[in-house]
This record gives structure tokens, sequence and C-alpha cells, in this order.
């Protein structure tokens, strides 16, 4: 599933359709895509993995699932989930889910827990983390995405790595100095990660995703489904610390 700088990436490429009116929407989603037809997009924005098309009353949500992509004047031979059509061209969207809704962004998301928002707020999601988190597993923790909105599994294994964190550890056991320097290092290393999709280095620049040995002590890290989210995690036991 595409993670947060992946779908902000998407958003940089369209920003020329911002002030566009749009022909037609078209696609197989179950939307009702009548309301779009001929209606000016005002601004095209993020919200962790999800790419929203903003109009005058509403916006439209699209949220690629885990084989998802969008193709600019563009089409695969099969039919597009959701599509929209202007006189010269048109973006169209494969294995997505679409949603309408009433209003602006802002007053049906929290843009204070999404990392690649100029809204975040380490503050909030620390005091979020501590209160309502703290018997959870940190390697879980960060799939949540109404905590850390914008997170997927790369940018979890290689945060963590680089906090020296091992997955395993309880928030409650965590010291909150290290907590600061996870979130910080989330936000950073979500930055690094939209700079590496320009040259589709984000798998060659990973420090342990997708890698065998640990770049900093050369012993063979642990490769295994861990927690609830049960999604492949790489651990270095030596570098990552799991607090008990």
């Amino acid at each position: 599933m595409p993670e947060g700088p992946s779908i902000l990436f998407l958003k940089n490429k369209l920003q020329r359709f911002k002030g566009k009116t749009v022909s037609e929407a078209s696609g197989y989603s179950e939307m009702d895509k009548s309301a779009i037809d001929h209606v000016k997009i005002l601004d095209i924005e993020t919200y962790g993995k999800n790419l929203f098309f903003v109009f005058k009353d509403f916006f439209v949500g699209v949220h690629l699932g885990l084989f998802g992509s969008m193709l600019v004047n563009k089409r695969k031979k099969v039919n597009a989930s959701f599509a929209l059509h202007f006189p010269h061209s048109e973006i169209n969207f494969y294995v997505a889910n679409t949603k309408m809704y009433q209003g602006k962004p802002s007053d049906h998301f929290n843009f204070k827990t999404d990392i690649l928002n100029k809204s975040f707020d380490g503050e909030y999601v620390l005091k979020t983390l501590q209160e309502v988190y703290t018997e959870k597993m940190i390697g879980d923790v960060l799939m949540e995405q109404e905590l850390f909105t914008g997170v997927g599994n790369i940018i979890r294994i290689e945060s963590l790595y680089r906090a020296k964190i091992h997955p395993e550890s309880l928030v409650k056991d965590i010291p909150e100095k290290k907590l600061v320097y996870l979130i910080e290092t989330v936000v950073n290393y979500a930055y690094e990660f939209l700079d590496f999709l320009k040259n589709d280095e984000v798998k060659e620049k990973a420090l342990i995703y997708g890698k065998k040995i640990c770049p900093k002590d050369k012993t063979e890290l642990m490769i295994e489904e861990m927690g609830k989210v049960k999604r492949k995690t790489y651990i270095c036991p030596k570098c990552q610390k799991l607090y008990t």
C-alpha cells in the first residue's frame, strides 16, 4: 500500500490541474460521480495515504489499494476505478476506493497527526501516544493511521531502526526522550522518502528494509511478521533495544 510520501508525490504531479474544470468523472467505483461533472477543482490536498480533490462545497477522497496506481494521460487495458476527464487530458486511478465528503478536508480530518503536513503537532502525538497507547507495542502503534497518519511499513521499519527501538517495546516502557526522538525521526525520514521517490530510490536507500545484513554491525537481521499488524519486519537485535 502506498505510504504518505508516495501520495504527496502524486499530488505534486497533479498541481497543473488546480483551477481546471472537470468535463466528466467516470470509473466503476460505486460513488455517485455526477456532482463532479463541469465543476472546477479548487485544490488538491493529501492526508496521509489519501488524496483529496477539493471542489467548492465538497471534496472527493481517493485511497489507493495495495496495488493501486495513477496514470496521467495514459490508460491501462482494464477500466479505471475512478477517472477525471478534462478537454485535453485525464487522470486515471486503478485499484482505488473513492468517497465524497461535504465541506472541506479540515472538517473531517485531524491534520495534527499527518506526518507530512505543516500542521503536524509532535506534542499532540506524544501526549496521545502516552495516554491512549501505553499498553501497545510501538511497532503496531506506528501503523495507527489516526495517530501516525501516512506511516506505512517502510517508514515504520526504517524509523525504528534509526531511533534504535525494538518494535516489540511497549510504549509505557520507552523513555519519553526516546519517544520524542522517534516522532522526529518518523517525520524526517518521511521527507527523505519523498526525496528518494524522485529517482525511484526508496528501497535502494533504505538502511534495513529489504536487506539481510545490518549496515552498522554487519550481523544478520531478524526478518519476521510481528505484532498485531502482521507485516514483514526487519530488526537488528544488537542495534534496536527492547525496552521492558
